[in-house]
């Protein structure tokens, strides 16, 4: 077994927090403006290399969103096997260009596995903060340990993004963005007590509008800090475009499919500018598999760009996207409806077949494992359907591959319902003989509010298979990986409305090897 390269944590997050230092001298030595305003990021590792990334803008929040830029600037990139560049291992030019608001997504690949490196950018006579990242182990070898750090739903309007300072804190290895990493839309009047800090930006429907809201997040300095620590696996639901889109059709009733097509493509186009991704990917195909070694595989999922339609959207609230649905709305169990999309299904078993790692790990969107919105058998069954309980045809393609491939130790992560989750994955959820397939963890909101819950644990009992659930904290999800377990803790501040916050430690699980189901610690 090869061991993990460990650096001294609170080195290493001093080292990052120092690195503006670097700027502070650029800004000063030309004319006080900063280049580089959201900071660098990573993504993507592979085992010989990643993805880094970075934007130039002078006017980060231009309403043209352009970031005040024009002309086309060359920009020089590094790659270090030490923290203060005193052996640089790669470098190179790119040029930062107005098609893509000058931001830079450069693929490295040659590098020795299983190590990190750090990084940085210089134009215009100024240096980027430096990031860290890290190649993965060699596809043939096994890591002693991995620690990944799992977010979603960071509205800004709602808090304070603290609760990413804290996951930098841990320096994880690995950060999985499970969607709603922006949010399209601002809270309204009749909601401005909700307010902690204002958007001030119209709703986003053009591609400017889509650019403006990411650059607004990224000036955050929590979230700037996370990124420069560690690589991050990035997936999108459904704020980065519109609340609770399916497919191609919008949530608004009426909304041609050809209009809906054109925002969708500014959205789309504005977050892969705007994530750590690789964009050599085509046609915005989002789902991929990363692996580290033979410790874990893992499935980054699209749940929302080829689903189909919510069942019966075309009732009364027609069009709406995430609504309730009763026994009368046959058109849920439709088996020709899809969740992710039939190409998408059957890459999925496919690589689940012929994966060999110890951990093979889902991430993607939404809860999967399935509510039954009922206090008991006698009570009229719902369905919350923009969820895997709108479809859930595909969800039994889903757990009948599971049942039988039997890919080892299958592990779903999701996000998308600000609440913490751990649910058994099982053929019938319902039946408490039927055996269990895969554990999912759903990690709660860095920000948004979350759903009611003395309403929802009022039908728990009538949901055997959901071990837990909270939906009022906010935070994140800790897991850390060994060969033996999956040690998953679900990490929560004490107040989003706060700057600086108190972390702790809400629940514990561990995950054996070869045992399925999570135990509580």
């Amino acid at each position: 077994m090869i061991p993990v390269f460990q650096p001294h944590r609170r080195g290493l997050i001093q080292g990052l927090v120092a690195a503006p230092a670097v700027l502070s001298f650029g800004r000063s030595a030309f004319g006080g403006q900063d280049i580089f305003p959201f900071g660098v990021a990573s993504g993507d590792p592979s085992h010989d290399g990643f993805v880094i990334w970075t934007r130039l803008a002078k006017n980060p929040l231009a309403a043209d969103g352009l970031g005040g830029m024009d002309a086309a600037v060359p920009v020089r990139w590094e790659i270090a096997a030490d923290e203060g560049f005193g052996r640089i291992v790669m470098a190179g030019n790119a040029v930062a260009q107005s098609p893509h608001a000058h931001t830079l997504n450069i693929e490295i690949s040659g590098l020795p596995s299983g190590r990190p490196y750090w990084y940085r950018f210089t134009a215009m006579g100024q240096q980027s903060p430096v990031g860290r990242s890290l190649t993965t182990p060699a596809t043939d070898q096994m890591a002693d340990r991995l620690r990944i750090a799992v977010a979603s739903c960071s509205h800004y309007e709602r808090g304070y993004f603290s609760a990413y300072g804290h996951m930098a804190d841990e320096a994880p290895d690995l950060t999985l963005f499970l969607g709603d990493y922006i949010y399209e839309y601002s809270l309204g009047a009749d909601r401005a007590d909700q307010v902690v800090r204002p958007y001030n930006l119209e709703e986003a429907t053009t591609l400017a509008g889509y650019r403006n809201r990411y650059a607004l997040h990224r000036l955050d300095a929590d979230l700037q800090r996370l990124h420069a620590v560690a690589p991050a696996l990035a997936v999108w639901d459904d704020h980065e475009l519109q609340d609770d889109y399916s497919g191609i059709w919008s949530k608004i009733s009426g909304t041609p499919v050809a209009d809906f097509a054109a925002r969708k493509q500014a959205a789309y186009q504005a977050f892969f500018e705007a994530m750590p991704v690789r964009r050599s990917t085509i046609a915005n195909r989002l789902y991929r598999q990363v692996r580290y070694g033979n410790l874990a595989q893992f499935f980054m999922l699209d749940g929302r760009q080829y689903r189909s339609r919510q069942p019966c959207s075309d009732g009364p609230n027609g069009g709406k996207g995430q609504i309730v649905t009763d026994a009368t709305c046959t058109d849920r169990l439709d088996p020709s409806r899809t969740f992710l999309g039939f190409d998408q299904e059957r890459w999925l078993y496919d690589n689940l077949g012929r994966s060999d790692a110890r951990w093979n790990i889902l991430g993607q969107n939404l809860v999967m494992g399935g509510l039954t919105l009922a206090r008991s058998d006698a009570d009229e069954a719902r369905f919350w359907t923009d969820t895997w309980d709108g479809f859930p045809a595909a969800r039994e393609r889903l757990t009948t591959a599971l049942a039988e491939i039997k890919p080892s130790n299958p592990v779903v992560l999701g996000g998308d319902y600000h609440s913490f989750w751990t649910t058994d994955i099982k053929a019938d959820a319902r039946n408490p003989a039927s055996p269990i397939l895969a554990t999912e963890f759903v990690g709660t909101s860095i920000t948004s509010t979350g759903p009611s819950h003395d309403g929802l644990m009022a039908v728990m009992p009538n949901n055997p298979h959901i071990r837990f659930f909270d939906s009022r904290q906010r935070g994140y999800m800790a897991l850390d990986i060994t060969p033996d377990t999956i040690n998953t803790r679900y990490q929560v501040i004490d107040d989003v409305r706060q700057h600086q916050t108190k972390l702790s430690t809400l629940k514990s699980w561990v995950v054996e090897n070869g045992k399925a189901g999570a135990v509580a610690v």
